[in-house]
């Protein structure tokens, strides 16, 4: 309560203003360094790890079969809405009449989706998977249907995953093989679940 009247006073000392200022912006530096690529407040505790796994189209499928992926929890789903009105998954998969892979995030599907759903920004990688060792910063297209083929590597940025400065989490997916007489689609991804990390090699990330 001491210092609004400082702040207010036309005679208040300069040094008192000064003292002010530079408090608020060691206070804004702090922030900035906490949304920082290296200079996170919370450290990692979630190691990354390589997961191999199959899904089906979402279309031309048996409705019991995994269609999606829900990679804030790393969990396979078949897209549905749930009873409390939120939706199971980030990304919904399917095979397009020439053979590949489409990767639909749920906004692309859901245009008005209920709150919470996240925005899911995809981008392609000229890297192999193993060669993508940290996310890019930038060319992701939000909530934007991708088409890829086999070999073919995206990299996913997610907002809305929960991190208190609103981080998002860091992605890549691969599709390593298309089985088309079963509308089978063989997925190999590494999510780093740390809040603002973007390292994606096996392990406990350190950025």
């Amino acid at each position: 309560m001491g210092i609004t009247p400082l702040l207010r006073r036309p005679g208040a000392p300069r040094t008192a203003r000064r003292a002010l200022s530079f408090c608020a912006a060691a206070v804004m530096v702090a922030v900035l360094a906490a949304c920082s690529d290296d200079g996170l407040l919370s450290p990692a505790t979630i190691n990354n790890e390589t997961r191999v796994f199959s899904v089906w189209a979402i279309t031309g499928t048996n409705s019991a079969l995994p269609a999606s992926y829900q990679f804030t929890t790393e969990s396979l789903e078949r897209p549905q809405m749930l009873a409390n009105g939120s939706l199971n998954f980030d990304v919904a998969f399917d095979i397009t009449a020439d053979g590949k892979v489409a990767f639909h995030p749920v906004r692309a599907l859901v245009p008005a989706p209920p709150a919470g759903a996240p925005v899911v920004g995809l981008g392609r990688s000229g890297s192999g998977f193993l060669a993508l060792t940290r996310a890019p910063t930038g060319g992701y297209a939000n909530d934007t249907t991708v088409v890829v083929g086999a070999n073919e590597v995206v990299t996913i940025r997610l907002a809305s995953s929960g991190c208190i400065l609103g981080e998002p989490f860091y992605a890549k997916a691969v599709v390593d093989s298309i089985i088309l007489t079963e509308r089978r689609i063989v997925l190999r991804t590494m999510v780093n679940r740390n809040c603002g990390y973007r390292a994606l090699t096996e392990g406990l990330p350190k950025n």
